[in-house]
């Protein structure tokens, strides 16, 4: 199964299989909810705040889970 990543609960970026790709989001100034999700479940949310003209950068690490 696929990964989606939501800001705000919105769907954006591009679905993946795996964590091997970083994807870059364009997205306002001002605070944002990050979620990932593997079909209907939450497999990974923070909150951040971007600055006007600040880069922000999100990283999210899956386990081995042995």
């Amino acid at each position: 199964m696929g990964s989606i990543v939501l800001i705000d609960g919105a769907p954006i970026g591009q679905p993946t299989a795996s964590n091997v790709r970083s994807q870059t989001l364009d997205v306002a100034a001002g605070a944002h909810t990050v979620e990932i999700r593997i079909v209907d479940r939450i497999v990974y949310r923070e909150d951040t705040y971007v600055a006007i003209g600040e880069r922000t950068v999100v990283i999210v690490k899956s386990g081995s889970g042995s």
